[in-house]
Formats: structure tokens, C-alpha cells, sequence
């Protein structure tokens, strides 16, 4: 039976000389990985579909009102600008968080 599973290992795109090293388990650890990104790919290829779709239905059904950026496009969001005060709290919080010790300087 291992035999038989050189073809899927050689499709989920594992080397033969490390599928031949591998345990029954990690050979299912990575079936079960190459599946989930496949499922992964396909909802992106499927999204990016969608929004195909959409942009055809506009050209077709409405052209003057195409849009002239990508739906997707961010640059004209507000960037939220931090004052030095937010900024260093922030990065007080960050450094707790991750288990850091803030050394106190009375210089101010």
C-alpha cells in the first residue's frame, strides 16, 4: 500500500527520498496541509471570480459609472496618524505583552 502512495506524494509535491523517510502519520499531516491550501487557493481563485464578474457587469450594464481603481484598491483610506504619546504607550503595551521590561528613565 506505502508503494501505491508514491503518486500522491509526488502530486502534493514531496521529493521520493523524503516520502520514503516519512512515517504513515507525517505523510497524512501533509495530505491534510496540501488539501487545506488547495480549499484556500480555490475560495481565492473563486473571490477573484466574483470580482471579475462584477467589473463585467458594470463595463456591460453601466460603463460611464466604471470604476476608475480596483474595488480592492485601500490607497484613499485615512491613514491614522499617532502622536508620540500613543506611539510610545503603544509600544509600552507591545513590549509587556510579549514579556519585556521596560526600564524607567526620570530624564524627562
Amino acid at each position: 500500500m506505502w508503494r501505491n502512495l508514491e503518486v500522491e506524494a509526488i502530486k502534493v509535491g514531496l521529493d521520493l527520498y523524503y516520502f520514503w523517510n516519512l512515517t504513515p502519520k507525517q505523510f497524512e499531516k501533509h495530505i491534510q496541509m496540501f488539501n487545506e491550501n488547495e480549499r484556500k487557493r480555490i475560495t481565492e481563485v473563486d473571490m477573484l471570480n466574483h470580482l471579475l464578474g462584477k467589473y463585467i457587469a458594470i463595463a456591460f450594464n453601466d460603463p460611464k459609472n466604471y470604476p476608475n481603481r480596483s474595488f480592492l484598491d485601500k490607497s484613499n483610506e485615512l491613514i491614522d496618524v499617532m502622536t508620540d504619546e500613543e506611539m510610545e504607550l503603544r509600544a509600552r503595551r507591545n513590549t509587556i505583552k510579549m514579556g519585556g521590561v521596560i526600564n524607567e528613565i526620570n530624564d524627562r
